[in-house]
């Protein structure tokens, strides 16, 4: 017998869906918008899951690049790391398990983040703030955002 997809997990499929099919640079978009609107108005993932997403995808990083800082042996130099290279995540890991990571840990407006994704990969980075501008009823000046993240992208890549 088939279990019934709730509307959470259909929300989590369709996030995995939306972002295994970005490129780096798309997911590079995608992580910037995320840090963003969770850093500004905590969206998207509560601290603890943050928390864990972040370990696990700093162990997998540190098991792939001996050169990455293990986790629980330098905090401050972890820190230090990822001021140099936000992008880390994007330029090491494959998009396919970024993306079963990202949505298995997200735990607020799924919907929302899977649209931001979708976006990101039909349009371009300024839409992409519009949109989540709107979808989350945010008045943020969409042309300074979407121009320093794009800057950020291309500083750090």
């Amino acid at each position: 017998m088939c279990r019934e997809l709730t509307f959470e997990n259909k929300n989590r499929i369709a996030l995995y869906n939306n972002l295994k099919r970005l490129n780096k640079d798309q997911f590079k978009i995608f992580y910037g918008a995320f840090v963003h609107y969770w850093a500004k108005n905590k969206f998207f993932i509560s601290k603890q899951n943050l928390f864990n997403l972040r370990c696990e995808l700093n162990q997998l990083c540190h098991e792939l690049d001996e050169s990455f800082p293990d986790q629980y042996d330098d905090y401050e130099l972890m820190k230090s790391f990822f001021l140099a290279h936000p992008y880390y995540y994007m330029d090491i890991l494959p998009i396919e398990l970024m993306a079963k990571l990202f949505s298995e840990y997200v735990d607020d407006r799924i919907d929302i983040l899977s649209a931001i994704a979708k976006t990101i990969f039909e349009t371009d980075i300024c839409t992409t703030y519009t949109y989540a501008n709107n979808a989350l009823g945010l008045n943020e000046q969409i042309d300074i955002v979407a121009t320093q993240a794009q800057n950020h992208i291309e500083d750090f890549s």
